[in-house]
């Protein structure tokens, strides 16, 4: 929209955009290297706490790559750990039409990108001796999609426990633009398979067969089909679901109910932010080249 506008640019991505895409990116400051305490079983080598970064871009966009994502100042000055990680994100990471499947199959289950985040999470726990970290010390933090997902992370049974601290900047899980119920992303579901030409009258009978045919369709298709079910302002088309395993219930139940441990949170955002959407979603009100 705004070429040369470094707000904007920004956050292009600055790497090939590729579906191999699931890394993981660490940060260690320089005196936890293996080389200092090599010679010390992993108990006896020292710890720090570490926090795990979730990017935003309304579960749409997004890379763990962005120079603004760049941790190396934190861990050297902060003496922790920092680490970040990529996850699915658009269709490739929350398609869901499991009404079609049986339980438990792993064709377009939604939530795949929560999954991604999960692995990543589970793994840097239970790794996190060998690289300096604290096990028990593990933060959350992430902006936008990303702190949607870490209050998700703290409340979900499939994450429970992995971290019990989280820090929520500009998105949680309450917030009406990240999650969805199942009928509405299925609903959605069914869209982008008749847009990228499959037959979505099979889903019912032969829904397999319109999964082999998603996956012929070149990814790039699918990236630009998927806007076609864009609600407007903040309306984006993947979302977290609640799918009843990774969100079993609408997440205001899940808060109310209380089913959690104790955690420390930490809550931001900034003023008239909501405004940086008016650019995008009201273009057509404005003349980009006309007098100002």
């Amino acid at each position: 929209y705004f070429p040369g506008f470094v707000g904007e640019e920004m956050w292009n991505p600055n790497t090939n955009i590729s579906e191999d895409c699931l890394y993981l990116n660490i940060w260690v400051p320089q005196r936890l290297r293996i080389r200092h305490h090599g010679d010390k079983p992993p108990q006896e080598r020292p710890k720090v706490p570490v926090l795990v970064w979730i990017y935003g871009g309304g579960y749409m966009s997004g890379t763990s790559t962005l120079e603004i994502y760049d941790a190396d100042i934190i861990a050297a000055t902060s003496d922790v750990i920092v680490a970040s990680m990529q996850y699915r994100v658009g269709s490739f990471g929350f398609l869901y039409l499991s009404k079609y499947f049986p339980r438990g199959s792993e064709e377009a289950p939604g939530n795949m990108g929560l999954w991604d985040q999960a692995l990543a999470i589970r793994w840097l726990k239970e790794n996190a001796v060998a690289f300096g970290g604290d096990p028990d010390l593990i933060t959350l933090f992430g902006e936008s999609a990303g702190g949607g997902s870490v209050s998700i992370h703290l409340l979900s049974p499939v994450t429970k426990g992995l971290a019990r601290r989280g820090i929520l900047q500009s998105g949680t899980m309450n917030a009406p633009w990240s999650y969805m119920s199942g009928e509405r992303a299925q609903q959605i579901g069914r869209v982008l398979v008749e847009d990228c030409g499959c037959n979505v009258s099979l889903l019912e009978t032969r829904p397999h067969q319109v999964m082999d045919c998603m996956r012929a369709v070149d990814a790039k298709t699918i990236s630009l089909q998927q806007w076609n079910s864009y609600s407007g302002i903040l309306g984006f088309p993947s979302t977290p679901t609640v799918d009843g395993i990774f969100l079993p219930k609408h997440p205001m139940d899940m808060l109310a109910e209380g089913d959690y441990e104790d955690m420390e949170i930490l809550l931001g955002s900034n003023r008239d932010e909501g405004t940086y959407f008016l650019l995008y979603d009201f273009i057509d009100f404005f003349e980009k080249d006309g007098p100002s």
